[in-house]
C-alpha cells in the first residue's frame, strides 16, 4: 500500500519475552521456504486461506494450527480489532537479505503490512525508498510497500517478525495519523504495552471476502485511474504512448460496465468477461510495456497484477 511516509511507527509495543517463548515452541521443520525462492527467507503461516499451509490470497482466511497454539500472538493480532488477511511469522537468516522489490499486486494495493519484531539485532536494517530504519523488538511499524524496499540482516542472529496484513478501519488510520515518523521534527509519544492475559484466546476478525469473482465496474474504473495517475506522474514516459494506453483502458472500462449491467457475477457472463479481459490485455500490453510507474517498474506489471488478473478471477 502507498503511504504518506516510507516508515511509520505506531504507539504500541508488545511483550517480547512472551512472544519469544511462544516462538521457541516451533520446530525448525515448521519454517517454510520463501515462495519465490529468496535464499535465507522462510515463514510460518498464522492466518491463511482455510487455515492451511499455502501462499494464497483469495478465499476465507482462518487461523492455522501454529496460531491456535500461540495464545499471546492471538492476543497481539486481536488487539488491533481489525480484519486480517494473510499473516505469518517471517524469518530472515543471519547474513541474508530480502532483495530489493516492490509489491505490485491487487492484495497489497489496498492492504498494509504491520511488522512486529520478535527477534532482531541493531544490524538488521529495513530500507524503503530513500529511508532506512531498524525496527526494535516489540515495536510496531508499517511501511510503504509500493516503493522499492529491501531488508539486510548483517548480524549473526536470525531475524523474526510477526507480519499481519489489513486494509484498516477508520480507527486504524486515525491511529496512523497520530503515529511517529522518525525523520520529522516531532517528538515520539508514549506507547501502549499489550500485557499477556493467561488462558485467554480472543476472537480474531479474518477476511471472508477478499477478492471478487468479477470486479465491479466502479472498482475497475478506480484501478484504471490509479494506473493512469502512476503513468502520468512518471516524467520519462512518452505522452503519445501513454495516450494510446489510456484510450484502450477507457474502452475496457466502458465495455466492462456494459457486461456487468447484463450479467453481474452470474456465470452466464463469465466467458464474455474472459474474452473482454483477454482482448484488452492483447491491445494494451505493447504500450504498457513501454511505460514506467512511480516505483520504476513497468506499467505492464501494474496492468497485469492490479487490473487484468483480478478483474476476472473465478
Amino acid at each position: 500500500m502507498k503511504l504518506a511516509h516510507e516508515f511509520i511507527k505506531l504507539p504500541l509495543h508488545f511483550d517480547v519475552s512472551k512472544m519469544q517463548e511462544e516462538l521457541a515452541k516451533f520446530s525448525p521443520q515448521a519454517w517454510r521456504g520463501h515462495h519465490e525462492g529468496f535464499p535465507g527467507n522462510s515463514a510460518i503461516p498464522l492466518i491463511s486461506v482455510n487455515g492451511q499451509l499455502n501462499n494464497d490470497f483469495k478465499g476465507e482466511m482462518l487461523a492455522t494450527d501454529a496460531l491456535k497454539q500461540s495464545e499471546y500472538l492471538q492476543q497481539v493480532i486481536a488487539s488491533f480489532n481489525e480484519v486480517f488477511g494473510r499473516s505469518r511469522l517471517m524469518k530472515l537468516d543471519a547474513g541474508a537479505k530480502v532483495p530489493l522489490h516492490s509489491d505490485i499486486n491487487y492484495h497489497w494495493y489496498k492492504r498494509v503490512r504491520i511488522h512486529i519484531p520478535i527477534i532482531t539485532d541493531p544490524k538488521v536494517i529495513f530500507h524503503c525508498g530513500d529511508k532506512s530504519v531498524h525496527m526494535a523488538e516489540g515495536e510496531c511499524w508499517i511501511f510503504d510497500t509500493w516503493k522499492n524496499h529491501q531488508v539486510d540482516n548483517d548480524s549473526t542472529e536470525d531475524r523474526i517478525h510477526l507480519v499481519i496484513d489489513t486494509a484498516g478501519s477508520s480507527a486504524f488510520w486515525q491511529l496512523i495519523s497520530q503515529s511517529f515518523v522518525p525523520w520529522l521534527n516531532k517528538a515520539e509519544g508514549a506507547s501502549k504495552l499489550l500485557q499477556y492475559q493467561a488462558d485467554f484466546s480472543p476472537s480474531i476478525l479474518m477476511e471472508k471476502h477478499n477478492a471478487p469473482v468479477v470486479m465491479g465496474p466502479g472498482e475497475l474504473e478506480f484501478m484504471i485511474g490509479e494506473l493512469k495517475q502512476e503513468v502520468s506522474k512518471t516524467p520519462t514516459n512518452n505522452s503519445n504512448v501513454a495516450t494510446q494506453l489510456f484510450t484502450v483502458l477507457e474502452g475496457f472500462s466502458q465495455d466492462w460496465r456494459r457486461l456487468w449491467s447484463l450479467h453481474g457475477e452470474n456465470k452466464a457472463g463469465w466467458d464474455l468477461y474472459h474474452q473482454c479481459r483477454d482482448n484488452i490485455f492483447h491491445q494494451a500490453k505493447q504500450s504498457a510495456s513501454q511505460l514506467k510507474i512511480s516505483n520504476g517498474a513497468s506499467a505492464l506489471d501494474m496492468l497485469a497484477h492490479c487490473i487484468i488478473v483480478p478483474s476476472f478471477n473465478p
